[in-house]
This record gives structure tokens, C-alpha cells and sequence, in this order.
């Protein structure tokens, strides 16, 4: 894996657009980015880009880190090859900060022939299918799928982005998004039916956007997945090839619960005094005075 930092920094500026397309917000404070989105997500919500010296990195950490906290998110830090200082993960772990996830950003080589044989027809869907599009990103997650429609229509107004629909007998059965800017091409949200994978849905997605991206002038086509998964040997077979890897860093115990799901503290019951033996009540009239008696 040879680090090239000016594709990667095309990789990053992409998705950053694509953030600024309904999905979230980048707020620069000079030394890192802050990141914050309505998603209930570590990696949607975290500092990034730190590009500082080592005397200045507890300031610029503590400067982001208060920046989720007026959001009511929790500690998260992406590192990525691009940030500096070289100590970064050092503090992080000083600070009780560990690695939870990682992700492997892949850039496709133009070379390697594609896989269009999938189950389901391929188009390009319009405002109408948002809701079809929400429902198979979304999948029983309700804010996932509030979320995901409303980022959809927001994007579909953008220039550059197209979303694909693969249906199989007038069912959705996958989606993707294909976000172009100048000539570098993101593939995003990839997601097929449970019942419908290893069946080329995703592949034929994956390759509609990729010929597309290609017809636009794109010499960068880019996608990002979780490190070693099934996803990325899918992407591999695809002609995709790892380009660097990302590590999201977050408190062990750090689990976000979004305003209108958290229950306000139970309060402990108080406890009964004890009555003496003998005195206790009954229903019984003549038992109550014979205790008293």
C-alpha cells in the first residue's frame, strides 16, 4: 500500500462534500475539524484533519473535544496518514481514547475488468424514489431512515451526485450514490436487501456508478469500507485497491443515545418503615383493636 497524500486529500475533500450535502456539518477551528451530524455516530461525529505541532496538539484536541460537547456528542478522533503530530495516537491513548474501527479508503484501477452479470435492472433514480432509497439504507432503523431520506432529496438538488436503484420484478432490492467533483468520483451507500445479497447486486451498482464516473472524465474513483471486512474483498474482486487506512479513536465506554431516547434517572423507592410485630393492619376491624388493646 504506497501512500500518495494528494489522492488522498482528493478522497477527503470529497467526502466532506458530501457531508456538506445533508449529511452533516465540518467546522474548521484552525489546528482540526470538527464534525458533527443528526446521526447517532461516532464517526459522523469527531474531530479531524489535525494539522498542528506537538506543543499545540492538547489545545487543539481539548479546543474539538468541547466543540461535541456543546452538540452532545462524546469524545471521537479520525486519523488518517495525512495528520500530524506524529505523537497523535499517543495522547489519544493518554486520554483513554482507543482504536474502535477502521476503514480502508480504495481507489478503483481503470485496469481491471468489471462484474455486470448481477441480479436486478440498474437506473438512475429521481426524487420520487427517495423514500425507496431511505427504506433500503434505513432498513428498520427509523432515525437512519428519517435521516436518510432527508439527505437524499437535499442531495439530489446538489450538482454531481446521481443515485442508482437496482430493482429485480419492480422491487428495490440495492442502492448507491455517485458523487462527482471535477475528477474525482465517490461511491457511497452501497446497500442490498439481506435477501438479495451474493446475488451481483451490489457488484452491478458498484459498476454502473464506476462506468459513469468514467464517462464524467473522473481519473479518481474512491470508495471506503470497514478494514478486512466482506465488503472489501467484494471491492477487491471489483478492482479496487486499498489506498490507506483510516482509524476512528473513541472512549470504550463512550455509547451515543440521541436526546429523545434517553430516560431520565429512576428515582430509588423509599423505603417503608418497619412496623413493629404485632401492629401490623388488617382488614379484619376487631384484629385492629385487639392489637391496640
Amino acid at each position: 500500500m504506497d501512500f500518495d497524500a494528494d489522492i488522498a486529500l482528493r478522497m477527503l475533500a470529497n467526502e466532506r462534500l458530501r457531508l456538506a450535502h445533508g449529511w452533516g456539518d465540518v467546522r474548521d477551528l484552525g489546528d482540526v475539524r470538527v464534525v458533527t451530524s443528526d446521526a447517532p455516530l461516532a464517526g459522523r461525529n469527531c474531530v479531524e484533519h489535525i494539522d498542528c505541532d506537538e506543543s499545540r496538539v492538547e489545545a487543539a484536541l481539548d479546543l474539538g473535544f468541547a466543540l461535541l460537547r456543546a452538540f452532545d456528542r462524546d469524545a471521537a478522533v479520525r486519523v488518517t496518514p495525512l495528520d500530524r503530530p506524529a505523537v497523535l495516537s499517543d495522547r489519544l491513548l493518554s486520554r483513554g481514547l482507543t482504536v474502535s474501527s477502521r476503514a480502508s479508503w480504495m481507489a478503483h484501477r481503470g485496469e481491471t475488468p468489471l462484474i455486470t452479470n448481477g441480479d436486478g435492472d440498474i437506473a438512475v433514480a429521481g426524487p420520487d424514489d427517495a423514500r425507496a432509497i431511505a427504506a433500503a439504507l434505513g432498513r428498520s432503523t427509523r432515525w437512519l431512515r428519517k435521516l436518510a431520506l432527508s439527505t437524499t432529496l437535499h442531495a439530489m438538488l446538489e450538482a454531481g451526485n446521481t443515485f442508482y436503484l437496482a430493482r429485480r420484478e419492480g422491487e428495490v432490492v440495492g442502492v448507491t450514490q455517485l458523487l462527482v467533483d471535477g475528477t474525482t468520483a465517490g461511491i457511497y451507500a452501497v446497500g442490498t436487501l439481506r435477501s438479495f445479497r451474493r446475488r451481483g447486486v451490489a457488484s452491478s451498482l458498484v459498476a454502473r456508478a464506476i462506468a459513469d464516473a468514467r464517462a464524467a472524465g473522473c481519473d479518481l474513483i474512491y470508495l471506503s469500507t470497514d478494514s478486512d471486512g466482506d465488503a472489501e474483498r467484494l471491492y477487491v474482486r471489483l478492482g479496487f485497491r486499498r489506498m490507506f487506512e483510516s482509524a476512528l479513536y473513541t472512549k470504550v465506554s463512550s455509547i451515543y443515545v440521541p436526546p429523545k431516547l434517553r430516560r431520565s434517572p429512576m428515582r430509588r423507592p423509599t423505603a417503608k418503615a418497619k412496623q413493629p410485630r404485632g401492629t401490623a393492619k388488617s382488614k379484619h376491624p376487631r384484629a385492629k383493636n385487639s392489637a391496640l388493646s
